[in-house]
């Protein structure tokens, strides 16, 4: 089996590039993101309907850890949670470590208790992303998808294995 690259102009490519330069720009505004919500800024304007504050317990140190991830509302009507590093990201590895998969979550200006359930399933992490291209504007900042240039992208060979990189996790409330 030939292991091919995916070139770089694909939408798997872009998402899969990580750069050092990037991720300590993301640090630091996650940081001040962080802050701005904390201070009830950033739900005033609206923007907790579509960032969420996770609150997670590390799994190796015991200290509280907070992380603002983008949270979507698909067709389950649960809210649903995506991580674009799969299961490398660290607080999707906080929230499987918890007993239960039970953390909190901060949603605009409430806070809730949450349970979290992974979808494991290839057809409806398929379907999930297909919604969320189908639907949602922002697929073109997050995931390079424009609607008019890559058309005939779905049900490809390069959108399964964008679905394979990425991570869905249904959040039900306790």
């Amino acid at each position: 089996m030939v292991n091919t690259l995916p070139s770089e102009g694909s939408i798997v490519y872009r998402h899969q590039e990580r750069k050092t330069t990037f991720t300590k720009f993301e640090r630091r505004l996650n940081r001040f993101f962080i802050f701005l919500y904390r201070i009830y800024l950033l739900p005033l304007f609206g923007l907790g309907r579509v960032m969420i504050l996770i609150q997670t317990i590390g799994r190796k140190t015991g200290k509280r850890r907070i992380k603002p991830v983008l949270c979507r509302r698909f067709y389950t009507d649960k809210l649903t949670l995506y991580s674009p590093r799969g299961m490398k990201a660290d607080w999707l590895k906080n929230i499987l470590e918890t007993e239960n998969h039970i953390f909190t979550i901060q949603k605009g200006f409430r806070k809730f208790d949450v349970k979290a359930t992974l979808i494991q399933d290839e057809a409806a992490k398929l379907q999930h992303l297909e919604y969320w291209f189908n639907n949602f504007r922002d697929a073109k900042n997050i995931f390079g998808y424009d609607h008019k240039k890559h058309q005939g992208i779905i049900g490809t060979e390069e959108f399964i294995n964008l679905a394979k990189l990425i991570e869905f996790i249904q959040l039900d409330i306790v």
